[in-house]
């Protein structure tokens, strides 16, 4: 059984034989036009000539495995419709539209049989994909031009590395065709969560351990997923910033490309390395693939086009057994034991769980308990703190459809000390010097409480106590 194609043009006759997918013989036409059928037979393909409401010219080329209605004239759909109806039997219906279903001169509802296809959406999406690709292109060269003639390139990360760091410093190597020690990955902090340390070994990845005095053997620098007010170390010069965090003003630098709009920044490598035609090998699509559902908790947060463009790409290449190996660390006993603590003094305010740890040997701690705390039913808001050497660490979260967390969180804290993030989540990093009784070993309940009404005054829009 042969598919079926009805068409007025020429164009439209070359365009169904590349969508098909299938040789010319393959395909039987129904046209009106000489011309169209003279071109078609010099192509190997069957075709049916005559006047296209003509129920004769059905019987001929139906059934079909598919019968696809492709008219450069849209007034005349219904009628082609109307023709096809009772000659059509079992054979499925696609009726390529230019104009929007609502758009359309009679109710698609009185053809339940035929799908509807707006060509003009689907255009409108392929276009938006090649202009971020053509952009990416422009971008990928600059980066080129600074890179290129540098022996040695510091892939920078953040103080603790996540998976959005680790995929796009191992995706920047990729695109510039560099070896691990031409172009290492390196932080301030080590790599502490233990899902993150799983995706070093299951992956094979290494992050080096960097101080102010080691940058000095690099030629570049280059930031991924970080900026450098995000970091504690003072910076002396950063070539190049990569990341979707919001964009911070307060430095200087040759190349940056910043989009907080992206729910990764794996999300900008992917684009990358599609507009340069680079292979993206298994390990590569893995750690890129876990990068985004890690960062956008599998497209549950805010996300583009892009996000689930690249998400969906990535998929067919990834391996999703290492995936899962990965999102399936064991637990150190000291993360349980923290967990039970923190819920023990949970309490709950106005739709916010707050829960104050004291000490914590581990960072990663704070924002694992604010992910599970944002699960107790009543709750759009959970807000974790933590004691890390000398400072408090608090981890945001919501459910991402209230106010923006970042904003909260800077409105309540940047006076304490550094404080942002995106809709969903968000941090805050304050020095216990900067807190009253702040040098004591863990905040007392007053100090806590004073975090609290901070936050929950932010929330409402209120200034500040204390502040």
């Amino acid at each position: 059984m042969r598919f079926a194609v009805v068409c007025q043009s020429r164009t439209h006759a070359m365009l169904m034989l590349q969508a098909l997918g299938v040789s010319a013989d393959e395909i039987v036409f129904a046209v009106e036009s000489e011309s169209v059928e003279r071109y078609l037979k010099r192509q190997g393909a069957t075709v049916v000539r005559g006047k296209l409401r003509d129920r004769g010219l059905y019987r001929e080329i139906l059934p079909a495995k598919l019968l696809v209605v492709s008219l450069r004239d849209q007034r005349r759909l219904r009628g082609v419709l109307e023709a096809i109806t009772r000659e059509r039997g079992e054979t499925p219906v696609v009726a390529l539209s230019q104009v929007p279903r609502e758009r359309l001169s009679f109710d698609p509802a009185d053809y339940p049989w035929v799908h509807i296809v707006p060509v003009g959406d689907r255009f409108r999406a392929t276009l938006r994909h090649e202009v971020r690709l053509a952009r990416a292109r422009i971008l990928v060269r600059r980066l080129r031009e600074i890179l290129d003639d540098a022996r040695r390139v510091l892939v920078l990360l953040q103080d603790d590395p996540d998976p959005d760091g680790l995929a796009c410093g191992l995706a920047l190597r990729t695109l510039m065709g560099r070896k691990r020690a031409r172009m290492p990955m390196g932080s301030f902090g080590r790599v502490t969560r233990p899902e993150n340390k799983q995706m070093l070994r299951v992956l094979d990845l290494e992050v080096q351990l960097v101080t102010n005095e080691t940058l000095a053997n690099f030629d570049r620098i280059v930031m991924v997923d970080t900026q450098p007010p995000h970091l504690r170390a003072e910076l002396p010069s950063v070539d190049a910033v990569i990341d979707h965090h919001p964009v911070q003003t307060s430095y200087e630098v040759r190349f940056k490309d910043v989009r907080n709009s992206y729910g990764a920044t794996a999300t900008i490598f992917t684009e990358y390395l599609r507009a340069e035609g680079v292979k993206v090998n298994e390990r590569l699509a893995t750690a890129l693939l876990y990068a985004i559902r890690a960062d956008t908790m599998m497209l549950d947060r805010p996300v583009t086009e892009a996000d689930v463009e690249a998400f969906t790409w990535l998929f067919r290449r990834a391996n999703l057994n290492w995936v899962r190996r990965i999102e399936r660390p064991a637990l150190p006993a000291e993360t349980l034991e923290a967990f039970a603590e923190g819920l023990r003094g949970a309490r709950i305010e106005e739709r916010v769980i707050f829960s104050h740890l004291g000490p914590v040997s581990r960072e990663d701690i704070i924002p694992q308990l604010a992910d599970f705390c944002l699960q107790v039913e009543g709750v759009d808001w959970s807000v974790v703190s933590g004691v890390v050497g000398d400072e408090l660490s608090m981890s945001v979260r919501n459910v991402g459809f209230v106010q923006k967390a970042g904003a909260i969180v800077k409105s309540a804290f940047d006076d304490l000390g550094s404080a942002g993030g995106h809709r969903s989540m968000a941090k805050a990093i304050i020095p216990l010097a900067h807190l009253p009784s702040g040098n004591a070993g863990r905040p007392g309940d007053e100090l806590c409480r004073l975090l609290e009404e901070r936050f929950l005054a932010a929330l409402r829009g209120e200034p500040a106590p204390g502040s």
